[in-house]
């Protein structure tokens, strides 16, 4: 058994597996200017953001609003994705 609460697919301790590819771009300006309420994040940008920390990295730098940006192009051991299950909300 994991040491957390298993997650929606009842699998434990995923967190820190990998930094996770998400679809924003970045912009570090982005945000001083952006809607407070669910911002879409920036159109355009050379950099992806990626998200969680992972297997290397030290334990306070591990949790799900940690943020990163890389090169789309950019291939590492600690890089990956997600599975994504759609859910229907009534």
């Amino acid at each position: 058994m994991g040491k957390k609460r298993a997650n929606g697919f009842g699998l434990y301790d995923t967190l820190g597996n990998v930094w996770e590819w998400v679809s924003d771009r970045n912009d570090k300006k982005y945000y001083q200017n952006s809607p407070e309420v669910d911002p879409a994040g920036p159109a355009g940008g050379d950099d992806r953001v990626l998200r969680g920390g992972a297997w290397n990295d030290v334990p306070r730098d591990v949790r799900v609003s940690d943020r990163n940006w890389n090169d789309p192009d950019d291939r590492y051991l600690y890089f990956g994705c997600r599975c994504l299950r759609e859910v229907d909300v009534p």
